[in-house]
């Protein structure tokens, strides 16, 4: 069988999802080449900092001192995302071993407001961290008094097998985190000293099959759709009622470990559709390398994807010595796409 399919199947276990390989869609070519960092917007970013550093036990990059982070000082970062006046300041963060992972973010000067969906509303989205002790995570969350979704406050086993150990909990700003334990352990490039090892990211959705339409015609990436499923592990774990269902759809990025997941419900209850801006605390972006961005920027115009970049047009910016191209739009569920060419 090959890899790709080998790692969403493993994958889609945790959540005791079947996946439908037959019958696809052909997709076009991905025009993404990789992926990089997922970024959750936050209210305070020193807060946040701490909230990953010390609780989830990640490495922040450059490490930061006991002085509050500083206010990023390259306009283009703010003509990226549409902000010209405002400010942003960002730190890494990291599984050692691993040159991509979290970006938090906090814009102020844009008239920025915290916006908190409900688990099951369209535009959530959720960090996935696979690590290798739980138990350990854990008892700091609770010691920090985190927010805790999943049923009886602790982490539970999931999936068919009941090999998994897995608990949804929530950052200061209200996002939400799904921490995974698999049996037996997934490969990673994650050195040895680090309990998180993997990551993942997914965005419930009203419809995965307009989801998976969408990012099929737009950046060409193969999205697996499964078909409704009950497991009351999964919904224990989420906090929902026992009988209610799911069905994803799973991207594997090219020349990335990490994985996008769209994810639909059926009786969870009532939800409700917010709509935030980039500059919002619970807003997410998500970064994607691609081979050439004026296509990407084409045919997401024409799905009526906004790009929110000043003048809708990509900003050229320098990392290092390599010369990039980049633009930010808003996919319809409300994800913000970090769209970017390297130049040289």
């Amino acid at each position: 069988m090959p890899r790709n399919k080998l790692i969403v199947i493993f994958f889609l276990a945790v959540c005791g999802q079947g996946v439908a390989f037959e019958g696809r869609v052909q997709s076009p070519p991905s025009m993404v080449t990789g992926a990089c960092h997922v970024s959750p917007i936050v209210s305070n970013l020193d807060r946040s900092a701490h909230f990953y550093r010390d609780i989830i036990g990640m490495d922040l990059v450059p490490a930061s001192s006991p002085a509050p982070l500083p206010w990023d000082a390259d306009p283009a970062h703010l003509t990226l995302h549409g902000l010209r006046k405002a400010r942003l300041r960002f730190i890494d963060v990291r599984m050692p071993g691993v040159p991509c992972g979290v970006e938090l973010m906090e814009f102020a000067g844009a008239g920025q407001r915290p916006v908190h969906r409900q688990l099951q509303d369209p535009g959530t989205t959720m960090l996935i961290l696979l690590v290798r002790d739980i138990n350990a995570i854990f008892t700091r969350i609770k010691a920090a008094n985190a927010t805790v979704l999943t049923t009886g406050g602790a982490p539970i086993l999931v999936g068919p097998s009941k090999t998994a150990r897995a608990v949804i909990v929530q950052d200061p700003d209200g996002h939400f985190i799904e921490l995974a334990q698999l049996e037996p352990l997934p490969p990673t490039s994650a050195s040895a000293a680090s309990n998180v090892i993997g990551i993942r990211l997914r965005i419930t959705v009203p419809d995965v099959d307009k989801a998976t339409s969408f990012y099929r015609q737009t950046l060409g990436l193969d999205l697996k759709p499964g078909t409704f499923t009950k497991d009351e592990s999964v919904m224990a774990m989420m906090g929902f009622p026992a009988a209610a269902e799911y069905r994803v759809a799973t991207a594997a990025l090219p020349n990335s470990s990490l994985m996008l997941e769209f994810i639909e419900f059926k009786g969870v209850g009532k939800t409700k559709t917010l709509v935030s801006r980039v500059q919002d605390s619970g807003s997410y972006r998500l970064q994607l390398n691609v081979q050439d961005i004026d296509a990407v920027l084409a045919a997401l115009n024409k799905a009526t994807s906004r790009v929110i970049s000043s003048g809708g047009v990509p900003v050229q910016m320098t990392f290092g010595s390599n010369s990039w191209r980049l633009a930010v739009a808003q996919d319809p569920n409300n994800l913000f796409l970090v769209i970017q060419q390297r130049l040289d």
